[in-house]
């Protein structure tokens, strides 16, 4: 079974592709596009998850600063909160049900209080942990209120955490951290399992601290039970019963009468009235309520963090695996290493052995799996507002190799700027000369807006026509573009360039 994504290799993408962004506000993404090319060879039948692994391990190969990358970093800093936590947990656990549980003869530790505050409450919050995994809630936003609070505190440790770090890559994963948390909307699941773990490895070590420290005062300490209550002089003990034989269901099927439950000689025996004190209590119904204390520990508080930590765990790296092949930017890049580039010029001369070689490729190669093997994906959408229906030969011509023949659509940059369905990757042209006023961005973004958090646009530049052909943008330009673009910053949003010329 292939391993899934883990959260460091989400970082390291982040990581990457933030350098990439950065050098393709000048260099353009097509030379960009061409450098990751370079480095991963694509192959027949790979999927998605295949692409991006050799990528990423290329990447990293290629990086200068070699088993310092962000990823590296951020695992640091999560093992030393990790260990922050079971620390704390540990003397939580451990010390409360210790000092609780100290018996100085004189007056039983009481069955009620224990029960409530290391059992009940225990079972409550780990139901309230269950009800977002019961549920499928995507954000740590949809949590309770303590929820939230304990999702903050983590963030703010982590935070803490990645501030010891080296100082030569502090800032960098820090900032990494910070954008991960911010993306929220691409990235909700990763984020709610990254913390939801955490807070089951606190509960866990807790829950287990708890019984430990139980356990040690059962085997080396002469602990009594004993229980009170001013109501019910003579109906108390079998109500007491009844409420402990339905707590013990769980368990009460493997316990001989009589020892995983109290009997009711054994509850009404140790019941403890002022008056009277406990000279008069059988040792033998003082001590007969461990077994349920400690069952109740053991499945009401540690078994079920066990579970949701395993689950959280499991969930993480489904999330992290799922987000991000969907994450615009990433289906950008996996296009872009599985293709030709479209910032190329094309000659009439070339277009003939570029529609032959295309056809050729279309007979003898399968289509790409992204997930589903018997899917087809949908072919490219190219949008072209009605003012530039003109250019719409020489886009089909141009566009027809690298895009794989897409579905042109004449669009009004006047009406409200609607996705078409269904679609694959998502194209707009625009002239370069045209500076990018405030309306045009504003369509753009309503378009990106519009459309599913996964599917990329790319914005195509084009210059003039003239006789017939496209004249190249000037740098200039695409520049102003490029730069203009960026500072929407929309994930899966690019821009790229339309260069063609006569032979």
């Amino acid at each position: 079974m292939e391993k899934p994504f883990h959260i460091r290799d989400l970082l390291d993408t982040l990581h990457f592709l933030s350098i990439d962004e950065e050098k393709a506000e000048t260099a353009g993404h097509a030379e960009v596009d061409e450098a990751n090319r370079r480095l991963v060879e694509s192959r027949a039948g790979d999927d998605d998850r295949k692409r991006l692994e050799r990528w990423l391990a290329a990447r990293r190969q290629a990086d200068e600063m070699k088993n310092k990358h962000p990823g590296d970093l951020f695992g640091t800093a999560s093992a030393l909160l990790s260990v922050l936590l079971v620390c704390f947990a540990v003397t939580a656990g451990y010390g409360g049900v210790f000092s609780f549980l100290a018996y100085t003869g004189t007056e039983p530790v009481n069955v009620l209080v224990f029960f409530v505050l290391f059992i009940l409450i225990q079972g409550i919050l780990a139901a309230g942990s269950a009800l977002p995994l019961a549920f499928r809630i995507k954000a740590p936003e949809s949590l309770s209120p303590f929820g939230v609070m304990v999702g903050h505190l983590l963030s703010r440790a982590m935070e803490k955490g990645l501030k010891r770090l080296p100082a030569e890559r502090r800032s960098e994963t820090l900032g990494l951290w910070r954008r991960l948390r911010g993306n929220s909307r691409a990235f909700g699941r990763t984020l709610f399992f990254l913390l939801f773990s955490r807070v089951q490895l606190f509960a866990t070590v807790f829950a287990a601290g708890a019984l430990t420290a139980f356990c040690t005062r059962i085997l080396f300490f002469d602990t009594a039970f004993g229980w009170q209550t001013t109501l019910g002089e003579s109906a108390a003990p079998q109500v007491v019963h009844r409420l402990a034989e339905g707590i013990a269901l769980p368990w009460s099927w493997c316990f001989p009468q009589g020892v995983g439950t109290p009997t009711l000689e054994a509850v009404a025996g140790s019941r403890i009235l002022l008056k009277e004190g406990i000279e008069g209590l059988s040792g033998a119904h003082l001590t007969a309520w461990w077994p349920f204390l400690a069952m109740g520990l053991l499945v009401y508080g540690l078994l079920p963090r066990i579970c949701l930590l395993i689950a959280s765990r499991r969930g993480l790296g489904k999330a992290v695996h799922r987000e991000l092949l969907a994450w615009p930017q990433v289906r950008l890049l996996l296009d872009s290493v599985s293709g030709p580039s479209l910032a190329t010029r094309v000659t009439e001369a070339r277009r003939a052995e570029e529609a032959e070689a295309e056809l050729n490729k279309r007979k003898s190669v399968t289509p790409r799996d992204n997930g589903d093997p018997g899917l087809t994906p949908a072919r490219p959408t190219v949008l072209v507002p009605e003012e530039l229906q003109d250019m719409i030969p020489e886009l089909t011509h141009h566009l027809a190799a690298p895009l794989m023949a897409p579905e042109i659509i004449t669009v009004s940059m006047e009406a409200p700027a609607q996705h078409p369905k269904p679609h694959g990757r998502l194209y707009l042209v625009q002239e370069a000369w045209q500076a990018p006023i405030r309306e045009t961005l504003d369509w753009i973004v309503d378009l990106r807006q519009s459309c599913p958090k996964h599917t990329p646009l790319t914005i195509l530049l084009t210059g003039e026509m003239a006789e017939g052909t496209l004249d190249v943008p000037e740098e200039g330009h695409v520049n102003i573009w490029r730069k203009v673009v960026a500072a929407l910053a929309l994930p899966g949003l690019r821009v790229e360039v339309i260069k063609a010329e006569d032979s």
